[in-house]
């Protein structure tokens, strides 16, 4: 299964832009959180002079310890407890990876597995 990961210099402050994910299929969320409160966003960069994507939109799946997640169709926010988190993403519609950012705070790093 391929994997693309994420360092936390990647996700920090206006984060970085995603993969491209595409329409039913399952995509694994793995993020590693050493320093304590942590949290990780997915986010549609609202457009202007446009319609904003519903990137977030799809189902969630938590596989471990995030018990805490706040989910719209433009934004998907998760706490993080120290240690290895993971949620299963299948998004409902494709997904350009350059209108989809994913950020972070406290040192956390992400792959991304489908």
């Amino acid at each position: 299964m391929p994997t693309t990961s994420y360092t936390f210099e990647k996700l920090y402050g206006a984060g970085t832009s995603s993969i491209n994910l595409i329409s039913g299929t399952a995509y694994t969320f793995s993020i590693t959180n050493n320093s304590g409160s942590s949290y990780f966003t997915m986010e549609s960069p609202r457009v202007y002079d446009g319609v904003t994507p519903k990137n977030t939109s799809g189902s969630y799946t938590s596989t471990s310890n995030i018990s805490t997640s706040v989910i719209s169709d433009y934004i998907a926010g998760f706490a993080l407890p120290t240690g290895t988190n993971s949620f299963i993403f299948t998004p409902s519609t494709t997904v350009v990876g350059s209108t989809l950012k994913l950020r972070g705070t406290g040192g956390i790093t992400l792959d991304i597995t489908y």
